[in-house]
């Protein structure tokens, strides 16, 4: 039977597509990486007269754009700052912000060009609309100061807060709507100025909504009658924020959500000469490598308990593990006595070492134990085997649970990967339900995952540069590379030369997951072998290298060509972190595009009576035709015996008749 599509049904297929090639949407990372070094970024500003003011994490110098006030003190406020790093720049007072090649042109010609000029009304624009949004809010809502006790007692147990006498002025710049289900927390940049605000609604603290100019704004506050003002403290929720406050640790307490720092939260933080982080280790040393380590100082976990309002809940002195923070940074040679805590706090956070667990794989954790940062995954497996779909899967399943994620496809398209992550994120099939395409898109979106825009063969230099200014600006946490036999390509080398290019990009990735403490997978081809033998270890295309360097490798077995029973499973043929070996079996899905583990379906149990009367008549059905056969057995049975005994008698009576 053929099956025909209508031409509607087609046009809206199609319209799909063209939604996910061109949308914008689809987080991609550029191989035209802003390229800016500290010493060339002062060489040109002061070739141009400017005065160049070094700090931890940024030059400072002279804003052009709003430098025209008469006023000295509003002229002392003129500040552009400049990262050292990436030389992305951003003027506190004017807003304006953007990559050095933007800066660039601004620095070197002296009147504006029609595009940037454009650049920065439209800017001006969004600074005067967020400006009207956030009026509007002030409008609508009213401050927690302004409530009574009695209210901000019952507001505090609605968001489940620690709640102390002052908390109420700790959280004075805070507006709560007039229904009292939903606060607003404003986001201040260096100048003190709200340029973004972070919305909190009751019984969904887990979502937390960012409007505005969110990314160059942070919540801060302070602890009455506390005036130190060269110390911030670094948390991860704002509970950890009231906790500080009831204890009066000296020093700013900033809600760092997520432990994301995006490179346009440094120049708030730029006056600090001592920052105190408390948090997951993990996250935090991705938060300290930007700030500058020197500066840094971090809360040692203590028996499992990592975020302060966890030490707090166990009635310990906030103060005297801050009083405690080590550095963050140790030195190139060390000691035990240095290493001493990392490994306790290693033994009483065990679940957490272990890693992120997968969620659609359980029998993969229970192997692995879980993904972990700074480890080296290679996934292989024969042509056509779904080592795309089924690394699709598990990157989404991360990215789920918040691991940021940069995909490098160099095989497929973006817009055809992002079709089937899609897919797997909805579990349904999008051709049968376009009319939930929007909605799942929309949840899609929010996803921390990043897509390199390579394809095919590029220089190993190039892709890492990308991928160093995509850790750099979105902490990514994980990058995949699908695969490294397309990235290398054919070239002109000699097969020798190849196998050497192979062993440099290992060597690069393997550098890099262990010095930016990022997870690394790569997916790889093998040697061409027999079906009916099994990959391993030595099966990976190349020298040995990549299963050498690799922590982790992942072998898809597909047996369902050569055996008549033959499955599809995933081996783990090596554990570098538990040793653990196993297979893991593989049921694909084709409406989802799915790998997961199906759960097994129970008997509903609605109408117990009727099962009753169904299982008894069953019974005794069998029962009485158990009885009839059981009858008829006995007699075919009677009539055997009789015919074994008269050919018995028959043998017996012949021999003697001879």
């Amino acid at each position: 039977m053929y099956h025909v599509t209508s031409p509607n049904r087609l046009f809206k297929l199609k319209s799909v597509i063209n939604i996910i090639v061109h949308s914008k949407k689809l987080q991609t990372i550029s191989n035209d990486i802003p390229k800016a070094v500290a010493g060339d970024i002062r060489k040109l500003l002061r070739q141009k007269g400017f005065a160049v003011q070094d700090g931890f994490t940024s030059v400072t110098i002279k804003c052009t754009i709003c430098s025209n006030e008469k006023d000295e003190q509003k002229r002392s406020e003129n500040k552009l700052y400049i990262n050292k790093t990436t030389g992305y720049f951003l003027c506190p007072k004017c807003n304006v912000h953007g990559d050095w090649n933007i800066l660039e042109r601004l620095i070197k010609k002296t009147r504006l060009e029609g595009t940037t000029k454009e650049y920065i009304e439209n800017l001006t624009k969004k600074v005067i609309n967020f400006q009207a949004a956030w009026q509007s809010v002030l409008d609508e809502t009213k401050s927690v100061q302004n409530l009574s006790d009695t209210e901000l007692l019952d507001l505090f147990r609605l968001f489940e807060f620690p709640y102390h006498h002052e908390a109420g002025k700790v959280l004075s710049e805070t507006r709560v709507s007039m229904d009292q289900t939903v606060l607003y927390f404003p986001l201040k940049n260096s100048l003190d100025n709200v340029v973004g605000y972070r919305k909190l609604q009751a019984g969904r603290e887990e979502d937390v909504e960012s409007h505005g100019f969110y990314a160059a704004g942070l919540f801060y506050c302070r602890a009455m009658k506390v005036n130190r003002t060269d110390q911030a403290l670094l948390v991860p929720s704002i509970q950890d924020v009231l906790h500080l406050a009831a204890s009066k640790i000296p020093g700013t307490l900033i809600w760092l959500s997520n432990c994301s720092l995006p490179p346009s939260l440094l120049p708030s933080l730029e006056g600090y000469q001592r920052l105190c982080l408390w948090g997951d280790w993990d996250n935090m040393r991705v938060v300290a490598e930007k700030l500058g380590e020197e500066r840094c100082r971090f809360v040692r976990p203590t028996d499992g308990l990592v975020t302060a309002t966890e030490a707090a809940t166990a009635d310990l002195s906030l103060k005297t593990l801050v009083s405690e923070a080590k550095p963050a940074a140790h030195r190139s040679i060390t000691t035990f006595a240095a290493l001493r805590d990392d490994v306790y706090s290693e033994l009483t956070n065990i679940d957490k070492v272990r890693g992120v667990k997968w969620r659609r794989f359980p029998a993969l954790t229970r192997l692995l134990g879980g993904h972990r940062r700074g480890e080296l995954t290679v996934l292989t497996g024969p042509t056509g085997c779904g080592k795309t779909t089924l690394c699709a899967e598990m990157s989404l399943d991360l990215a789920q649970q918040g691991v940021t994620t940069l995909w490098g496809s160099f095989e497929i398209r973006n817009f055809r990967l992002a079709r089937t992550m899609l897919q797997q994120f909805a579990g349904v099939s999008l051709e049968q339900n376009l009319q939930d395409f929007a909605k799942f898109a929309d949840d899609f979106q929010k996803l921390p995952i990043y897509y390199l825009a390579f394809h095919g063969q590029q220089p190993i230099k190039v892709v890492m540069e990308a991928v160093e200014h995509a850790r750099y600006m979105h902490d990514i946490a994980h990058v995949v590379v699908d695969n490294v036999q397309f990235m290398l390509g054919m070239g002109e080398e000699r097969e020798g030369d190849r196998y050497m290019r192979q062993d440099a990009v290992i060597a690069a990735f393997r550098t890099f997951a262990t010095a930016r403490h990022c997870h690394v997978t790569l997916v790889m081809h093998p040697r061409k072998e027999r079906d009916t033998e099994d990959l391993s270890t030595s099966s990976i295309f190349g020298s040995a290298k990549a299963s050498q360097e690799a922590d982790n490798v992942l072998i898809i077995q597909d047996k369902r060509l050569t055996a008549v029973r033959g499955k599809k499973y995933l081996q783990v043929a090596k554990n570098r972190y538990s040793g653990d070996l196993g297979i893991v079996p593989l049921d694909f899905d084709k409406d989802s595009l799915s790998y997961q583990s199906k759960k097994k379906t129970k008997i509903k149990q609605d109408e117990p009576e009727k099962l009753l009367d169904q299982c008894f008549e069953e019974y005794s059905l069998e029962d009485q035709h158990h009885i009839g056969t059981k009858s008829s057995k006995s007699q075919r049975n009677r009539s055997k015996a009789n015919e074994a005994d008269t050919f018995l008698s028959d043998i017996l009576n012949l021999n003697r008749t001879r």
